[in-house]
């Protein structure tokens, strides 16, 4: 066997390698994403996504403020914590502010959510998170994002060394969902390396 042939299949072995990785790791994800804690916690944390110019929720956010709702309303939650960004150029509010506004139009009262605008990303929001628990005396969270970013968010805010963190993931799903998935590949790995 020649040199050249030699370092052609190791490529093709490694490729195959790192595709067989990316597949089982796509499929954890989702299986842990899917899989929600059916237990009470001190607060959902709900993380951002887009905002329309409008300041409506957009239709993959509302999925997760909705089911933060659903747990507060089962009495699984005491209090939402809504983070997220400044939003898109030309959004005339926050992520934060947007998700507070429609909590409280669906009957919320102002003292049991939680506005952080300042989670431009998931490390973000953990970290304003940490602030928020060790002021308030709490132990324990439900974060709500869509599926495929659950991995990703328990992993940074254990990190952050919060301990009971536990997940719900909205039950609205799109097409675009899979563009999410794969995203998560690379991002869970950085997470870890970066974070």
């Amino acid at each position: 066997m020649s040199f050249k042939t030699g370092v052609g299949k190791f490529l093709r072995i490694l490729v195959r390698v790192a595709l067989l990785w990316m597949v089982i790791h796509l499929v954890f994800i989702s299986f842990d994403g899917l899989r929600d804690y059916k237990g009470t916690a001190d607060v959902a944390v709900v993380l951002g996504n887009r905002v329309d110019a409008d300041s409506s929720l957009s239709p993959v956010l509302q999925g997760r403020v909705d089911r933060a709702l659903l747990l507060y309303r089962q009495g699984r939650v005491r209090k939402i914590m809504v983070s997220g960004g400044k939003g898109l150029k030309g959004a005339k509010v926050p992520e934060g502010m947007a998700m507070r506004r429609y909590l409280e139009q669906k009957g919320v009262p102002p003292a049991d959510v939680i506005e952080d605008n300042d989670g431009e990303n998931t490390y973000l929001t953990a970290k304003d998170f940490r602030t928020v628990a060790d002021s308030l005396h709490y132990s324990s969270v439900i974060v709500v994002s869509s599926f495929y970013h659950i991995t990703r968010c328990k992993y940074i805010f254990r990190k952050l060394d919060i301990k009971h963190v536990h997940s719900a993931s909205s039950d609205v799903f799109y097409a675009n969902d899979l563009v999410g998935l794969l995203r998560e590949f690379p991002a869970l790995y950085k997470y870890m390396l970066w974070y």
